[in-house]
């Protein structure tokens, strides 16, 4: 910093100094506004821990937001267990392709997810599989 500007900042903090010491010269202003300021953000402490210690411990319950649901609702609901015949040849046209176990597993799990109704989202249920021909998958 440049020199003249710490003089000009000295002079006015000296002359605030002057201006509260002859104001209060035992400094009872300074050490009360001090003190209180100190209290009030203790107290703000104590409530805001006490409320953050009572959430955590489930002492005070915090309520419920319902946010709205943008899932869209199937009209159709199928009753049985069985796969349509539409099911039954996109699931034989997936394993008739080569693929590694990986594949094999994972049509696995989503099938008996879907025979056990333990599908937790609301699908349309059509099962759309597009075959591309690569020249390096048919090496």
């Amino acid at each position: 910093m440049n020199t003249f500007v710490l003089l000009q900042v000295s002079e006015q903090v000296a002359i605030k100094s002057a201006e509260m010491a002859a104001k209060d010269p035992h400094g009872i202003i300074i050490t009360a506004v001090s003190v209180s300021v100190v209290f009030f953000a203790l107290i703000i402490l104590y409530f805001a821990y006490t409320f953050i210690g009572k959430l955590t411990s489930g002492q005070i319950k915090m309520p419920q937001i319902k946010l709205p649901s943008f899932r869209k609702k199937s009209a159709v609901k199928t009753e049985s267990v069985h796969p349509t015949p539409e099911e039954m040849a996109a699931i034989a046209l997936a394993l008739e392709s080569k693929r590694s176990g990986e594949v094999y597993a994972a049509i696995g799990l989503a099938l008996h997810q879907h025979m056990n109704e333990k599908v937790h989202d609301n699908e349309s249920y059509v099962i759309t599989i597009k075959r591309r021909h690569c020249e390096k998958l048919q090496n």
